[in-house]
């Protein structure tokens, strides 16, 4: 991947902070970076640029970040880093079940923010299964990172995405718990219940009855399968 190509939108009040991130990730070779103060100036490089990375303050002049998130989660599926003085474990759980990517504590390393920005981009820019996949009455499109049912159109998240392409290249397959968390969060444990968070979501796109799965399946004590056609 070649790092002068993401365009990266940092989002917070302290200008301090803005321009030290800024001139950053600049020097560590992200030469499009954009920065918003507020909601409303975000919401306008949102608008008018296609962005590819969002690092996101929750306390903002003009209202929360989190209700940004939530807003952008509708209509796309940019990676989002939090970066919030909200250290507590509930303002964590509601960042990530907001389908953030990541969340750093603010006092932080820029080093930190860094590698953490470079696995971010990494994984969203990996390649995935080409084409449709058929999901037996759902398309699941990873070329727009959609998913297509009779009664329309549904955007996925960058996590939903993640997970849906791994579980599409192991189609009709098991794919364990560990394995998912793995690829997806690069890590082997601690992210469990925010996994059962996204797959009630996706089934919530996927199926035509969520309680009821078909399509995504659970297999108990082993992990999860996509059911479709080869």
């Amino acid at each position: 991947m070649n790092k002068k190509e993401p365009i990266i939108l940092i989002v917070d009040d302290e200008k301090s902070l803005l321009d030290h991130l800024e001139a950053y990730l600049r020097k560590a070779g992200y030469t499009s970076v954009k920065t918003a103060s507020n909601l409303a100036q975000a919401r306008f490089q949102l608008a008018n640029h296609h962005v590819d990375l969002m690092i996101l303050d929750l306390m903002l002049p003009d209202g929360s970040g989190m209700d940004l998130l939530r807003a952008v989660r509708k209509q796309s599926h940019i990676p989002v880093i939090i970066l919030s003085a909200l250290d507590g474990i509930d303002d964590r759980r509601e960042g990530f079940e907001a389908e953030a990517d990541d969340y750093i504590v603010k006092p932080f390393l820029a080093e930190d923010l860094l590698w953490r920005v470079e696995a971010v981009l990494r994984r969203s820019f990996r390649e995935e299964r080409e084409g449709p996949v058929d999901l037996n009455g759902a398309l699941f499109d990873p070329a727009k990172g959609t998913i297509i049912k009779e009664g329309g159109e549904e955007k996925l998240t960058a996590k939903q995405y993640k997970i849906l392409a791994l579980l599409a290249n192991h189609l009709n397959r098991i794919v364990s718990i560990d394995q998912i968390i793995d690829a997806v969060w690069e890590e082997t444990f601690g992210y469990e219940n925010t996994l059962i968070t996204h797959i009630y979501r996706l089934r919530e796109k996927l199926e035509d009855d969520p309680s009821n799965p078909t399509r995504l399946v659970t297999v108990k004590g082993l992990g999860y399968k996509l059911i479709g056609k080869q």
